[in-house]
């Protein structure tokens, strides 16, 4: 068959937010609640992975480790109550079938209030469970793995939390620069309010696999957050911004205010996800925002040629 990549529109994560497995599926999959299947795997090189199902035929695999995640949606997929069997486009397949083990559960779920809690299964799932990641980052192969039904009875799920940032309104000055399939974000907070330093930097790339026909049968997002010391975010006048962050990233972004009285966005500053070759960050081809908390913020738009 024959594929060809194409980059897609970013998800503008411009909170920082931060998403389990569950969440992610919840918040994409959309539509009334369904049966899920839910599976744990331990990935090859310290990665977590995740398996997220329903019985509309669409699987979210994500993979993380420390603040990188990476998420595959796949909609080769047969699903049902206790069955699935997908194909990732030559990342791995599964086909598994599902054990209850243990009581049923009834667990509340936070920030869902008084309705009425899921329905929950453990068990195990057995059959044939393999997973390698670009170039091989991340690699599993397993013939059973723990797991649970989950029957939601709202659109609030167990195990889908949903941690927003609560010092999101605590930021002094921020950036952000956006390209058609990549994302840069950037935030300086006042001393002591973050961990791991004074600036939290966040990049995230899309690509979606089409067939010649313009089916889309695999969808891939990564993102990666960095806390950082706020030498590395420099912005000592308002018309002038550099940011050196820390791996995965590296190089350096500016934006400046040119004579002619409009910004620039350059530099060669990127990001290194596993399995991948560098990703730039900067360029014309974004366009990009930065604001200070006292003066408002400037933005300006991608070079059209």
């Amino acid at each position: 068959m024959r594929m060809r990549r194409a980059a897609i529109a970013m998800l503008a994560l411009a909170g920082l937010l931060c998403f389990s497995g569950g969440a992610w599926a919840k918040a994409r999959h959309g539509g009334p609640p369904a049966m899920w299947i839910d599976i744990e795997l331990e990935g090859s090189n310290g990665y977590s992975i995740h398996i997220s199902v329903n019985q509309r035929q669409r699987l979210l695999l994500q993979v993380t480790k420390e603040g990188y995640a990476a998420e595959y949606m796949a909609r080769d997929v047969l699903a049902e109550t206790d069955r699935v069997k997908a194909k990732l486009l030559g990342l791995g397949t599964i086909s598994v079938r599902f054990h209850p083990r243990g009581p049923v559960r009834h667990p509340s779920v936070f920030g869902c209030g008084s309705k009425k809690p899921p329905t929950v299964q453990p068990g195990v799932v057995r059959g044939t469970i393999r997973f390698a990641g670009e170039r091989e980052y991340t690699q599993v192969k397993v013939h059973e793995a723990e797991a649970a039904t989950e029957k939601p009875t709202s659109r609030c799920r167990y195990g889908a939390k949903f941690e927003s940032n609560f010092r999101d309104r605590e930021w002094v000055s921020k950036f952000s620069a956006e390209d058609v399939g990549a994302l840069f974000l950037a935030r300086k907070y006042r001393p002591g309010t973050i961990g791991g330093g004074q600036v939290l930097y966040w990049a995230e790339t899309a690509v979606r696999y089409e067939t010649a026909s313009g089916r889309v049968p695999l969808v891939v997002y990564r993102h990666v957050r960095v806390p950082a010391p706020a030498s590395t975010f420099s912005d000592p006048h308002p018309g002038y911004l550099t940011v050196s962050p820390p791996p995965p990233l590296s190089g350096t972004g500016t934006f400046a205010r040119t004579p002619e009285s409009v910004f620039t966005w350059e530099g060669d500053l990127s990001v290194q996800f596993p399995g991948l070759d560098p990703i730039p960050l900067a360029g014309p081809s974004f366009g990009s925002e930065y604001c200070l908390r006292k003066l408002g913020c400037v933005r300006q738009s991608a070079d059209p040629g």
